[in-house]
């Protein structure tokens, strides 16, 4: 079993954003109501064949220090860490380095070297423009890239009113765990050149993205719009028990595109592609044979992910 450790200090929103991966819609209430963790809260979840166990560390300094007293009780065989810092609680920035500069140095100690996905938490949608917090964001990913030395460490700016940048967070994270998942990307890659696709998706029903290729360079405002659809598109084939669900819509600048969410299943677990090209408006029947066309890259999507899980 796989052990995946949320840590950070209290208030910081690990709590939030695991809620936001167990629930993914209509968790927005729930996350309201949250009481602060106490010591340690655990779950299991099973993704491409295998199991892992989350814990959610409280981050009350009462904790914290009991953590960092018995480190080996709680942290030893950790696969992966994530760890979360309130992006707006500047006051704290300080106090959220040394903890985790305390968590590492047990595991330098007994040389486990666990990757680091670190998330600036709270990044709300508007903040994105706020150029204060990007500065103070910036200027703290400079200061923790010194543990890059003996970790691999990764940056993602997250928030509960945007749930595809805690999803994708999640999801990079334990891509890092699965040597052949990148296998699936490349293969979205090579297959967009023949389609032209603006996006191509593979996920699973917990909404964990396999393997994701966005056209380079998509305006914010296009790729807003895709994210807004792929949310969407997940909800309704998943809550609906739908097989296929297929969509259309248009940019802002006019251009329309089409989509089509299909369920594969591979080694007797559901996945969902999803699939988003540009249409042709002056020949509409060259954009459905493009989409009847994703049936021939099912062979090689079907090999790929049964490698990932065997």
């Amino acid at each position: 079993m796989k052990k995946l450790a949320f840590i950070g200090l209290d208030n910081a929103g690990k709590t939030s954003i695991i809620t936001a991966i167990t629930k993914r819609f209509g968790f927005e209430e729930e996350v309201m109501n949250l009481i602060p963790t106490r010591r340690i809260d655990r779950d299991t979840f099973s993704f491409l064949g295998l199991e892992f166990q989350r814990l959610d560390f409280g981050g009350q300094e009462i904790y914290r220090n009991d953590y960092l007293q018995h480190p080996d009780k709680y942290f030893t065989g950790t696969d992966l860490i994530f760890y979360v810092i309130d992006a707006q609680d500047y006051d704290r920035y300080i106090e959220s380095i040394d903890y985790l500069d305390q968590v590492l140095i047990f595991f330098k100690e007994v040389q486990e070297n666990p990757p680091i996905a670190i998330l600036f938490h709270k990044f709300d949608p508007q903040l994105v423009q706020e150029r204060e917090i990007n500065q103070k964001i910036l200027t703290l990913k400079q200061a923790l890239t010194k543990y890059s030395r003996e970790f691999d460490i990764f940056f993602f700016e997250t928030t509960i009113y945007d749930i595809k940048t805690i999803m994708d967070s999640f999801s990079s994270g334990l891509s890092l765990l699965f040597d052949k998942m990148e296998m699936v990307s490349h293969l979205f890659a090579e297959i967009s050149k023949n389609y032209n696709a603006i996006l191509i998706s593979l996920f699973d029903a917990r909404g964990i993205t396999i393997g994701e290729y966005y056209r380079p360079h998509l305006h914010i405002n296009e790729k807003l719009k895709i994210y807004d659809l792929y949310v969407e598109a997940q909800k309704r084939i998943i809550e609906e028990n739908r097989n296929i669900y297929e969509f259309s819509d248009r940019f802002d600048n006019g251009a329309r595109f089409s989509g089509v969410v299909e369920v594969l299943t591979f080694g007797n677990l559901p996945f969902y592609l999803l699939f988003i090209i540009e249409e042709d408006e002056a020949d509409l029947e060259e954009t459905i044979n493009i989409l009847d066309k994703i049936e021939s890259a099912k062979p090689q999507m079907e090999n790929i992910i049964l490698q990932i899980i065997q």
